[in-house]
C-alpha cells in the first residue's frame, strides 16, 4: 500500500530570480501574505516588494515569530483572515517555511515558497516539523507547494554554514532510509524511487559539495552551488515525499528530536544536528567504511562531529 505527501507542484531555481516573483505570482491571487522574519526581509523585501507592486499585487508582509508552534499558526491564520488574503507566500529558513505551510493547509489557500538559504528541503516538502519552545511535538504531513522560486544567487551569498548544514539533512535521506529499505522484503515502487534519488543525492553532493563551499566562500555562484542547492531542496523534498517517514527514522533524526529538550543545542541548525546524529549511527553500525567518508567530509564542512560541538 502507498500513501504518501508529495509537493511541490512547480519548482523554478535560476539566478536572479527573486525580480521576476510579481510575474510569477499573479496566477494565485492580488493580496498575498509573505512571511518571514526581520533579517531576511532586510535582505529581499525591497526586491520582492518592488516586483510584486509592478505586476498589481498588493503583498501583506507578516513577521515570523521564531517557531513553527500551533499558537504562531493560529495568530497568522487570524492575520490572514482579517486582512482578505488570497495565498500564503512563505520565505527563510525551514521554521518560516513550515508555518506558512501548515497556514495555507489550514486556510486551504495556495502556498509558495521563497526560500533563502539550502539548510533544508522544507521549500520542497510537504511536511512540516511542529515545536513549542523549542522541542518538537508532532511531524505533520499535507501540503506541498504550489510554486517553489529558488534564487540561486540570495543562497550562494548566504553563509556557508547554512548550505553545509543543509547538505547533512540531505545525506541522512540515504543513510536512514538504506537500512529501512534493506529490512523490506516487498518495497513499494515509491520507497524504490526515493532510494534511487538519496543515492543520486549522495552522489552529488560528497563529488560537489567541497567545491561548492570553496564558491560561497568566495561569494560566488557556480554549477557546483547549483548542484547542491538542487540537492538539498529539491531532491530531498521529493524524498522526503516518495519515502515517507522510512527515510527519517533512523538514528540521525530521532537523536535530533530527543536532543531538543535540551536548551543548550537550540542553537545548532537542523541539519548540524542531524549531520552528528549520522555519525552516530555509523559508530552504532561500526560501518568503517562510511565513517572514513564523511568524517573528513563533515570535518572541512564546519559541521559537528562531537557532543561537545554541539555545545
Amino acid at each position: 500500500m502507498i500513501d504518501i505527501f508529495i509537493g511541490p507542484k512547480q519548482y523554478i531555481q535560476r539566478e536572479g530570480l527573486l525580480a521576476e516573483t510579481g510575474n510569477l505570482l499573479q496566477p494565485f491571487g492580488r493580496r498575498p501574505m509573505i512571511l518571514g522574519d526581520a533579517l531576511v526581509f532586510s535582505l529581499i523585501r525591497p526586491i520582492l516588494e518592488s516586483s510584486l507592486k509592478a505586476a498589481g499585487l498588493d503583498p501583506f508582509f507578516a513577521l515570523f515569530g521564531e517557531e513553527c508552534s500551533l499558537s504562531e499558526v493560529a495568530r497568522l491564520e487570524e492575520i490572514a483572515r482579517r486582512e482578505n488574503l488570497d495565498f500564503i507566500v512563505g520565505t527563510g529558513g525551514g521554521k518560516s517555511i513550515d508555518t506558512s505551510r501548515m497556514v495555507a493547509e489550514r486556510l486551504k489557500l495556495p502556498l509558495v515558497t521563497v526560500p533563502t538559504s539550502a539548510a533544508t528541503c522544507s521549500a520542497a516538502s510537504a511536511v512540516a516539523v511542529v515545536y513549542e519552545k523549542g522541542i518538537r511535538q508532532a511531524t505533520v504531513s499535507g501540503k506541498g507547494a504550489d510554486l517553489v522560486l529558488v534564487d540561486s544567487t540570495v543562497l550562494s551569498r548566504a553563509p556557508l554554514r547554512l548550505l553545509a548544514s543543509g547538505m547533512g539533512d540531505a545525506l541522512a535521506k540515504w543513510y536512514e532510509g538504506k537500512p529501512c529499505y534493506d529490512q523490506m522484503k516487498e518495497p513499494d515502487s515509491a520507497t524504490q524511487g526515493a532510494l534511487c534519488l538519496s543515492t543520486q543525492t549522495k552522489e552529488s553532493i560528497l563529488s560537489a559539495g567541497l567545491e561548492a563551499r570553496r564558491n560561497v566562500e568566495a561569494g560566488r555562484n557556480s554549477y557546483a552551488v547549483e548542484k547542491v542547492v538542487e540537492a538539498n531542496i529539491l531532491l530531498t523534498g521529493i524524498i522526503g515525499g516518495l519515502g515517507g517517514s522510512k527515510f527519517r527514522v533512523a538514528v540521525p533524526h530521532a537523536l535530533l528530536y530527543g536532543l531538543t529538550v535540551l536548551p543548550q543545542v537550540h542553537r545548532n541548525l537542523h541539519g548540524e544536528m542531524v549531520s552528528f546524529g549520522i555519525i552516530v549511527q555509523l559508530c552504532l553500525e561500526k560501518n568503517e567504511k562510511e565513517l572514513g567518508v564523511l568524517l573528513p567530509f563533515f570535518s572541512r564542512l564546519g559541521l559537528p562531529l562531537t557532543l561537545r560541538d554541539l555545545g
